[in-house]
C-alpha cells in the first residue's frame, strides 16, 4: 500500500487553465499546501495571485487569514475601493517563507463580525468565532477575509458574506480534507482538485529536508527495496 503516500496533484498552472476555461461544469480547488486545519498559516497567496494574474472570473476564495486587513476594510466600510495588502506584516517564523506579500485593488463588498453557526460538515451546528470579517472583490475574485486562523470546510464562509456557492464558477478553499463533506451537494469527487501549493501542509514528501530519517525511505527513494 506504500504507493498510497504518493500524492498526485494539479498544478498551479493546470488549476489557472481549469479556472479559465468556460465550457467547463464549476470545480473546488483545495489550496493544498495551505490547511490551517492542519498547521497551514492560512495566508498563502500563490494561487490567489496566479488566479488574479490570469484574470480568472466567477472565482469565490476562502479563507485568507489577515485580521489586519478585516480591520481596514471595516473602516474603509462597504462600497470603498482600495489598495488591499495581503500580508502587509510578517507572520511567524514558521510560516515566512510561504507567506508573500501580495496586492490588488479591491472593493470592500460586505462586513461581518464572524460569528456564526456551521450548517454543513464538521462544523454543521457548532458555533464559529472568525472575527472581523470582510468580502473583498478584486477583478473576478471574492476573496473572504477572517481575522482567526480557520480552515473553510463549510459553505457558511461564504454564506455569511452574501455569497451563493451554487452561482460560482470556481470556488478555492484553504482546506485539505474537511471541506468535502460541507461542499459535496455542489462538488462531486470528479470535481475537487488538491492543487499543489507551496506551504506548511504540502502532502509532497520529496520537498522537505528530512534530518533525521533513515535512508533509504519511500517514497523519497523510489528505488527502495523491500526484504519480505
Amino acid at each position: 500500500m506504500r504507493h498510497r503516500f504518493v500524492r498526485t496533484l494539479t498544478s498551479v498552472e493546470e488549476a489557472v487553465r481549469l479556472a479559465l476555461d468556460a465550457g467547463r461544469a464549476p470545480v473546488i480547488f483545495s489550496d493544498a499546501g495551505d490547511n490551517p486545519g492542519g498547521g497551514g498559516s492560512g495566508r498563502t497567496t500563490e494561487l490567489l495571485a496566479a488566479l488574479h494574474g490570469a484574470g480568472a472570473a466567477g472565482v469565490f476564495y476562502g479563507s485568507f487569514h489577515d485580521p489586519e486587513l478585516a480591520a481596514q476594510a471595516h473602516a474603509l466600510g462597504p462600497g470603498a475601493s482600495f489598495t488591499a495588502r495581503f500580508n502587509r506584516s510578517a507572520g511567524r517564523e514558521r510560516w515566512e517563507r510561504w507567506d508573500h506579500r501580495f496586492e490588488a485593488e479591491a472593493t470592500v463588498a460586505a462586513l461581518g463580525d464572524g460569528e456564526i453557526s456551521g450548517r454543513l460538515g464538521m462544523t454543521a451546528g457548532r458555533r464559529l468565532h472568525l472575527g472581523p470579517c470582510a468580502r473583498l472583490t478584486i477583478g473576478g475574485i471574492e476573496v473572504i477575509v477572517i481575522s482567526d486562523r480557520t480552515q473553510t470546510a463549510d459553505p457558511i464562509f461564504f454564506e455569511m458574506m452574501g455569497l451563493d456557492v451554487a452561482d460560482a464558477r470556481t470556488v478555492v478553499v484553504k482546506s485539505r480534507g474537511h471541506f468535502r463533506a460541507g461542499f459535496g451537494a455542489w462538488f462531486p469527487p470528479e470535481r475537487v482538485y488538491e492543487v499543489d501549493t507551496a506551504g506548511l501542509t504540502s502532502p509532497v514528501l520529496e520537498r522537505w529536508p528530512f534530518e533525521r530519517l533513515r535512508r533509504p525511505s519511500f517514497p523519497l527513494d523510489p528505488e527502495t527495496a523491500w526484504a519480505g
